[in-house]
């Protein structure tokens, strides 16, 4: 799944509301689905810091870890497919 995906299950996830975790952000209410939807219209990309922000309010840590360590229930970003 892409990032925006990622973000997105781990909104639903979290079982908390866009706006309440904006606010936990000390964002805007509209903070996360604002930047989730230019994000999507810009190609679906985000800065780390801020895919490791809203992560952490949803419960989540952003981590790399080893492929053959990847726990079953974890919100795997895959990368772009390779050019050439």
């Amino acid at each position: 799944m892409d990032a925006l995906d990622a973000l997105s299950k781990a909104i639903t996830k979290s079982g908390e509301g866009t706006r309440k975790l904006s606010s936990a952000l000390g964002k805007s209410d509209g903070y996360i689905s604002a930047t989730i939807a230019q994000s999507r219209r810009k190609g679906g990309g985000l800065h780390s810091a801020t895919l490791a922000s809203v992560a952490d309010v949803c419960g989540y840590s952003l981590a790399l870890v080893p492929h053959d360590t990847v726990p079953p229930d974890a919100l795997v970003i895959d990368p772009p497919p390779r050019e050439g």
